[in-house]
């Protein structure tokens, strides 16, 4: 339960990304109608020639009968947050890494409420493909039997990413784009306190996908250990000609309750690719609590004066008992 309650969260919010970049809908599936699916994405792998098999579940998650339609789209990285630019068939905009003509037509079918269809999948790829990442969506819409064929289109959809490699010696290059702390979304070189965001921006000079992982080593200026910041733990993928921005951060879930004070050195180190190449990238930073600092100066500079005139007053009191001491002789 829990992990179709996940499947179909990450569905939901596809279709949102999805509707961006489709065309506005005609009609809308009437109130109620839902469609499940899954995975969300496909990694495949194949060699020139051979024909690729998987299977795409869907399920009607509504309480009536769904007529679900599907279409077949590249898609390339949008901005640098991994969302996927569809290029849908009315634009003008091609894919070098296209995989809608390898993908076989797939048929419209009907389920039944609460129905769980396994859909075939099937990929004849050219035995003159070159090695490499080739990437495409598998759109579905879901209507009511009564609305099949009115022309609704395609814009409230779930999709599949399918994400083809394949095999041979592809061009596996990346490079570090940006390795910086940032601070309220700007590079910054001092810090209050935690919590520090390290911007890591990498691009895929390749021919195929990437997902690359690491760590960020943090030190202190005597090169003591402070903590390891993980980046890119879920595995996201880098579309080749592409950048893709990561946002680690440094705050208690890492060093606890600890104090940072002082000047750090960030040592960002990356692996990819089926050898192991790396990336790696250095920043460095200071950690000083400048108005908890200036907070104690007033402080001590308060306590200094109330002391000055402390100690003055009772120098004058002392000057004036012995004063009053001469008189009385």
């Amino acid at each position: 339960m829990v992990q179709s309650r996940r499947i179909l969260i990450a569905a939901l919010v596809f279709s949102s990304i999805l509707s961006l970049f489709s065309v506005p809908a005609q009609a809308a599936p009437a109130p109620g109608q839902a469609l499940e699916i899954a995975p969300p994405v496909l990694n495949l792998r194949a060699n020139p020639g051979e024909t690729v098999k998987a299977t795409i579940n869907l399920r009607d998650v509504s309480t009536s009968s769904l007529v679900v339609r599907n279409q077949i789209n590249d898609f390339v990285a949008y901005g640098e947050d991994g969302t996927p630019k569809i290029l849908l068939d009315d634009t003008e905009e091609t894919s070098p890494y296209s995989l809608k003509a390898w993908v076989q037509p797939l048929p419209q079918l009907t389920l039944k409420p609460k129905e769980v269809n396994k859909l075939p999948l099937t990929i004849r790829v050219p035995k003159s493909a070159a090695p490499g990442g080739y990437y495409a969506v598998i759109r579905f819409t879901a209507s009511a039997p009564g609305l099949d064929g009115t022309g609704v289109s395609l814009s409230a959809s779930l999709g599949t990413l399918v994400l083809l490699r394949v095999n041979g010696e592809a061009k596996e290059a990346m490079s570090v784009e940006e390795f910086s702390a940032t601070k309220n979304g700007e590079k910054n070189w001092l810090f209050e306190s935690q919590p520090i965001k390290f911007v890591t921006r990498v691009r895929n000079n390749g021919s195929v996908h990437e997902q690359p992982t690491g760590q960020i080593a943090v030190k202190d200026m005597f090169g003591n250990a402070v903590a390891n910041v993980n980046v890119n733990l879920v595995q996201s993928n880098v579309l080749p000609a592409s950048v893709r921005r990561f946002e680690p951060i440094l705050d208690s879930s890492v060093i606890g309750n600890r104090l940072l004070l002082g000047r750090y050195t960030a040592d960002l180190k990356l692996t990819y690719g089926a050898n192991g190449q790396t990336l790696t990238a250095s920043t460095s930073f200071w950690v000083i609590p400048y108005r908890l600092i200036a907070f104690a100066i007033v402080l001590l500079v308060i306590a200094f004066i109330v002391l000055r005139i402390g100690l003055r007053r009772y120098n004058e009191r002392l000057i004036e008992r012995s004063r009053s001491r001469r008189r009385r002789r």
